[in-house]
């Protein structure tokens, strides 16, 4: 080994014992090694040993606190290089996106418009979205988009559920591909998904046998069925967040997202679930025009869960009621959000959206 490779190997090693990166390594054994080989440094024993001492540890901690300085700055600068712009689009700006773009990818959490526009990829792309409908939901089957259909669908609609499912999509489109995220604020996504749940409990049971018996008492039949839940089990269900609860904002919208956003720079555009009929539209137009102005409404049907509060009024309310009167507090109080990561960036998105006049926002990653 030649002396300068024998140098940078005790740099290195003096970066990795330190936790210090290559530069603040450097840094650190050059400083050491001219200070513990300048001529000022005696370490024969005198009446100088106290303060030579002193000296060395006043000088020990200028060192360290320098190389810390760099290591720290040096992050600084790899953090401040990663951004997300917020741009907001009208209606002509998104129909531009999609006829520039080969084909869509629209993607949202439970709740968000996804059933509804679901079945309009299905009416759109007829001979080949129903075979591949559940191929973005799983990792383990993203190559079978190319196997399972010769015509490949221009839309494409998918309900996500876990973070590593957007980023994984995000990294990998191609600059070609257009990706729509459709948000919906999480308590209002949150209330809409704990009252499809539960009113479908009410209809066909609770699906998982440790459920037991979830309501008090269940009358009559089919869409005259009626349920009655105590307040406090009710609480209890809300908090374990059991099936479309789950699959919500703060399991989608993650650092891991917004990362991905920032390195990989996709096509992509967020919107606000309210505006489906639009996008629905601005796709027809290209894809299918034969659906234009052919809106799919779910129909909400009539109220089945009652629930029975704790006050002692012996009082019940409808879920709905229940759900509106709690709203305020339902984060805090279920701890909604005790998962989440880099809510400020969802908390700036939806600003930004909400400043929107049409609820389209382009989502541009930016080198600062």
């Amino acid at each position: 080994m030649t002396k300068g490779a024998g140098r940078m190997g005790n740099q290195n090693s003096t970066a990795k014992a330190l936790g210090m990166g290559a530069g603040a390594g450097l840094l650190v054994f050059t400083l050491c090694s001219t200070f513990l080989q300048g001529p000022s440094l005696s370490l024969s024993s005198n009446d100088d040993d106290e303060s030579s001492g002193l000296i060395m540890s006043t000088t020990a901690k200028s060192i360290f606190s320098s190389a810390a300085s760099i290591e720290e700055e040096g992050k600084d600068r790899i953090i401040s290089h990663r951004s997300i712009s917020w741009e907001c689009l009208s209606t002509a700006h998104v129909r531009d996106a999609l006829n520039t773009t080969e084909n869509v990818i629209v993607v949202m959490p439970a709740k968000a418009a996804g059933t509804s526009l679901k079945k309009f990829a299905r009416d759109c792309n007829p001979n080949t979205t129903e075979n591949l409908q559940h191929v973005l939901e799983d990792k383990d089957r993203y190559y079978k988009l190319l196997t399972k259909s010769w015509d490949m669908p221009g839309v494409y609609v998918s309900h996500y559920w876990k973070p590593e499912m957007l980023s994984r999509l995000l990294r990998s489109t191609s600059r070609h591909t257009l990706v729509v995220y459709i948000h919906r604020e999480e308590t209002s996504r949150f209330a809409s998904a704990a009252h499809h749940v539960l009113s479908q409990w009410c209809l066909h049971g609770p699906p998982m046998p440790q459920w037991g018996k979830f309501f008090d008492s269940v009358t009559g039949n089919n869409d005259a069925k009626k349920c009655i839940v105590h307040e406090s089990q009710l609480v209890k269900g809300l908090k374990k967040r059991p099936q479309e609860m789950t699959m919500g904002t703060i399991e989608l919208l993650t650092c891991e997202t917004y990362t991905a956003i920032s390195e990989y720079a996709p096509n992509m555009i967020f919107m606000n679930y309210k505006q489906a009929s639009t996008l629905q539209n601005l796709l027809g137009e290209k894809y299918c025009p034969r659906l234009v102005d052919h809106t799919n409404r779910i129909g909400k049907g009539s109220e089945k869960v009652f629930v029975q509060l704790s006050d002692g009024s012996d009082r019940s309310v409808t879920l709905t009621e229940w759900l509106e009167k709690k709203s305020a507090y339902m984060e805090w109080a279920l701890g909604l959000n005790d998962h989440a990561s880099c809510l400020v960036n969802t908390r700036r998105m939806e600003d930004s959206l909400g400043s929107c006049d049409g609820e389209f926002l382009n989502a541009r990653a930016v080198l600062n």
